[in-house]
Formats: structure tokens, C-alpha cells, sequence
């Protein structure tokens, strides 16, 4: 090795040896959409928030934190819609969607489906009223 080789080498050493990393500060901060997982993609919002995620999360089971802010992932799952009473989504509101909520009466829990037509969490009377008040629309 030549001697100015050495000294190249020994300055650029030296110099990565003295320069200081800075993290990034100042500014926004950047959550970029990123994953390894398969599967559909959903989003929620919230004020000038935007968040989407995948099906199949690996990190399903454990929350995800830093800062003020807390993630917790997991499985998406289908949002209730309120709708008019047609519980069996044929365009008509009978005879059969009236016997659906009337079998699914006094039922509670999230995974009712269409006979809870208020997206209240329980099949009642609201959910019985709402197709009588419609009974007939649509056929």
C-alpha cells in the first residue's frame, strides 16, 4: 500500500469516526404503509388520521405503542349497516323478513346480521317496528 493510499484511508476513517448522526427531528412524522401480510385491505379515519390494514396480521395478539399513540391489530371485521327491514336483502320487505326478526327476537351479540336492522346489538322491538313500518316497500 502507498503512502498516499494510507493517509486516504486513515483521513476517511478519521472523518466517518467524527461525524455525528442525527436522527430526524423537527416536522411531521411519517407512519408509511408497509406489510407482509396477505389478504384484503380496509380502512378507518379520523380526523386528519388515515390507517389501513391487511387480513392475517401477524401482530394480531399484541399492541403496538410509541408515544401518545397505541395500535392494537388484528382481524377486520364486517360493520353493521342499519337498513329498512329488508333483513333477507331481496329488494322486498315481507312476510319472511318479518319471521326473520321475529325467530332472531330478544337475540344480542355482533354477529346478528341483517335482523338487527339498527345496528344496535339486539333484536327488539325498534328491529320488529322497522319492518312493520316498511311492510310491503320494494315488492
Amino acid at each position: 500500500m502507498q503512502k498516499w493510499q494510507l493517509t486516504l484511508t486513515i483521513l476517511t476513517a478519521a472523518t466517518l469516526l467524527v461525524s455525528d448522526a442525527r436522527a430526524q427531528s423537527g416536522g411531521g412524522y411519517d407512519l408509511s404503509w408497509w406489510t407482509i401480510d396477505g389478504g384484503g385491505i380496509t380502512f378507518a379515519t379520523g380526523g386528519t388520521f388515515d390507517l389501513g390494514g391487511t387480513v392475517g396480521q401477524p401482530d394480531a395478539s399484541n399492541a403496538l405503542t410509541g408515544g401518545a399513540f397505541s395500535l392494537t391489530g388484528g382481524f377486520w371485521f364486517a360493520p353493521c349497516i342499519a337498513h329498512s327491514g329488508d333483513v333477507d336483502a331481496n329488494g322486498c320487505i315481507d312476510d319472511a323478513d318479518l319471521l326473520a326478526v321475529l325467530f332472531a327476537f330478544g337475540n344480542t351479540g355482533s354477529g346478528l346480521g341483517r335482523v338487527d336492522t339498527n345496528c344496535d346489538g339486539v333484536v327488539d322491538d325498534a328491529d320488529l317496528l322497522q319492518v312493520l313500518f316498511h311492510f310491503g316497500n320494494g315488492c
